[in-house]
């Protein structure tokens, strides 16, 4: 299947982040239709870059949900929501947890 603009465009993003030092992987439905064959309709990527690192190495962004380590990467004319791992706290809720907290994957 022949790559499209999107995915140039989120593989891109991904070599960026790559090349400031991060780790950078396609993560959640985009996996999944590739996988299938089918075309995926957006990409994410997960990283370990926290959001503010992710805002200064591409310059249009804007945290959809910072706090919880989401930040949309425009480039190209795509949107590319971009997410820090991150270990959840306690859901007393069974929804929200009480914390997150980012994580640094050891290479």
């Amino acid at each position: 299947m022949k790559m499209s603009p999107m995915e140039k465009t989120a593989r891109e993003i991904a070599e960026r982040l790559r090349a400031a030092g991060h780790i950078a992987y396609f993560a959640g439905g985009c996996v999944r239709d590739m996988v299938r064959g089918l075309a995926p309709k957006d990409f994410d990527v997960a990283t370990d870059a926290t959001p503010d690192i992710v805002q200064k190495i591409f310059s249009r962004t804007y945290a959809v949900g910072a706090q919880f380590g989401v930040v949309v990467v425009v480039e190209n004319g795509f949107n590319v929501e971009v997410a820090t791992f991150r270990s959840d706290g306690a859901y007393l809720d069974h929804r929200h947890p009480v914390d997150d907290r980012f994580r640094r994957w050891p290479r």
